[in-house]
Protein backbone atom coordinates (compact mmCIF):
# COMPACT_ATOMS: atom_id res chain seq x y z
CA UNK A 1 0.00 0.00 0.00
CA UNK A 2 1.41 3.38 -1.38
CA UNK A 3 1.23 6.27 1.22
CA UNK A 4 -0.04 9.69 0.61
CA UNK A 5 2.63 11.71 -0.41
CA UNK A 6 2.68 15.31 0.82
CA UNK A 7 5.39 18.02 1.56
CA UNK A 8 6.83 20.36 4.25
CA UNK A 9 6.41 23.97 4.03
CA UNK A 10 8.70 26.00 6.36
CA UNK A 11 7.43 29.91 6.79
CA UNK A 12 8.47 32.42 8.93
CA UNK A 13 6.43 33.95 11.56
CA UNK A 14 7.71 37.56 10.33
CA UNK A 15 7.68 40.38 13.12
CA UNK A 16 4.60 38.70 15.14
CA UNK A 17 1.60 40.36 13.64
CA UNK A 18 -0.95 38.22 11.72
CA UNK A 19 -1.33 40.56 9.42
CA UNK A 20 2.52 40.71 8.16
CA UNK A 21 2.89 37.38 7.09
CA UNK A 22 3.75 36.77 3.47
CA UNK A 23 0.70 35.67 1.04
CA UNK A 24 2.66 32.41 0.04
CA UNK A 25 3.06 31.99 4.39
CA UNK A 26 -1.03 33.03 4.52
CA UNK A 27 -1.83 30.35 1.93
CA UNK A 28 0.67 27.59 2.69
CA UNK A 29 -1.45 27.57 6.34
CA UNK A 30 -4.60 27.90 4.92
CA UNK A 31 -3.88 24.39 2.75
CA UNK A 32 -2.20 22.85 5.57
CA UNK A 33 -3.50 19.48 7.23
CA UNK A 34 -1.50 20.11 10.11
CA UNK A 35 0.80 23.23 11.53
CA UNK A 36 3.53 23.06 14.04
CA UNK A 37 4.65 25.66 15.67
CA UNK A 38 7.36 27.02 18.03
CA UNK A 39 4.60 28.67 20.50
CA UNK A 40 7.11 30.35 21.99
CA UNK A 41 8.84 32.00 19.34
CA UNK A 42 5.12 32.40 17.19
CA UNK A 43 1.94 34.54 18.19
CA UNK A 44 -0.62 31.83 18.48
CA UNK A 45 -2.88 34.43 16.92
CA UNK A 46 -1.35 33.72 13.18
CA UNK A 47 -2.11 30.32 13.28
CA UNK A 48 -5.33 30.96 14.56
CA UNK A 49 -6.22 33.07 12.28
CA UNK A 50 -5.09 31.60 8.98
CA UNK A 51 -5.04 27.71 9.52
CA UNK A 52 -7.60 25.99 8.43
CA UNK A 53 -10.09 25.14 11.51
CA UNK A 54 -9.57 21.42 10.72
CA UNK A 55 -5.94 21.43 10.49
CA UNK A 56 -3.92 19.63 13.09
CA UNK A 57 -2.39 22.38 15.35
CA UNK A 58 1.15 21.37 17.31
CA UNK A 59 2.85 23.47 19.33
CA UNK A 60 6.31 22.42 19.47
CA UNK A 61 7.59 24.35 22.68
CA UNK A 62 6.58 21.62 24.82
CA UNK A 63 8.56 18.69 22.85
CA UNK A 64 11.55 17.77 23.99
CA UNK A 65 14.08 16.09 21.28
CA UNK A 66 13.79 12.90 23.40
CA UNK A 67 12.60 9.83 21.25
Amino acid sequence: MRGKVGKVIFVGAGPGDPELITVKAKTALEEADVVVYAGSLVNEEIVNRWARKDAEKVNSANLTLEC
